[in-house]
């Protein structure tokens, strides 16, 4: 058994000089498989470009709420073509973020809509990012429950955690959860249920300690793995075990 990464941005810039060395290295670092999110239409098409070349390398497409903005005529039937290819295995990242960006809200509400009826047209997982919302993001989602969904990056506080248990949705964590200011991520991680946990690097962001500050990537999902082990008090064996099978039964893998 090896660990998934379920949430890695190998398209981004940051990895333009050794995305492939990354891809082939996965192996070496006890990683089987990474998932790459779309956060927009040329993002999503070379996510899906790596998936078709790179066994190891799974692909999500869709619309990041930070490029609504920019969104063209015919992305969304862009995104649809996409879906068609059997390495796209969820629609994402897809949500709600006001803090870059809070008066364009509605637009972000309506295009994220349309994609999570994109997921329940075709039966894909939903892949979302939630980022200072308060509870708008919760009051689309719930009329959603009966897609398969992960909160990705969770940061939120408990009272939103439950609210998400109560959906049945899952739950994925990052780097912050090494950090000892995480403190809701470190809740998190004590409180999900562990057949709706899954781990993620969200690379090249939110690289775990020891190696904070620095450009993160799937290689370093082992310390995002040890320290929730330790905090749930388990073996990393046990977690990495059941972790990789929620990844693999999610995402169809």
């Amino acid at each position: 058994m090896a660990l998934i990464d379920t949430h890695a941005h190998l398209t981004d810039s940051a990895f333009d000089s050794d995305r492939l060395f990354i891809i082939k290295d996965l192996s070496n670092f006890n990683v089987k498989a990474i998932i790459n999110p779309g956060c927009n239409i040329k993002d999503s098409k070379m996510a899906v470009e790596l998936a078709e070349k790179y066994e190891n390398f799974y692909a999500q497409v869709g619309i990041h709420p930070e490029e609504v903005d920019d969104l063209g005529e015919s992305d969304l039937e862009i995104i649809e073509e996409l879906i068609q290819n059997p390495k796209v295995v969820a629609i994402g990242e897809i949500g709600l973020d006001y803090y870059w960006k809070d008066d364009n809200k509605e637009k972000q509400k309506e295009v994220f809509v349309k994609q999570l009826d994109l997921a329940r047209k075709y039966k894909l997982p939903a892949v979302i990012h939630t980022r200072e919302v308060g509870e708008d993001a919760y009051e689309i989602l719930k009329d959603y429950s009966d897609l398969k969904v992960q909160i990705h990056c969770f940061q939120e506080d408990t009272e939103m955690l439950k609210k998400y248990m109560d959906l049945g949705f899952y739950i994925s964590i990052g780097g912050v959860v090494t950090f000892s200011n995480g403190e809701n991520e470190k809740r998190a991680a004590s409180l999900v249920p562990i057949e709706r946990l899954m781990l993620e690097t969200d690379s090249p962001y939110l690289s775990p300690e020891p190696y904070r500050g620095l450009r993160n990537d799937p290689r370093k999902i082992i310390e995002v793995a040890r320290e929730i082990a330790n905090i749930r008090g388990m073996k990393l064996k046990k977690l990495e075990k059941r972790t990789t099978k929620n990844a693999e039964e999610f995402f169809g893998l």
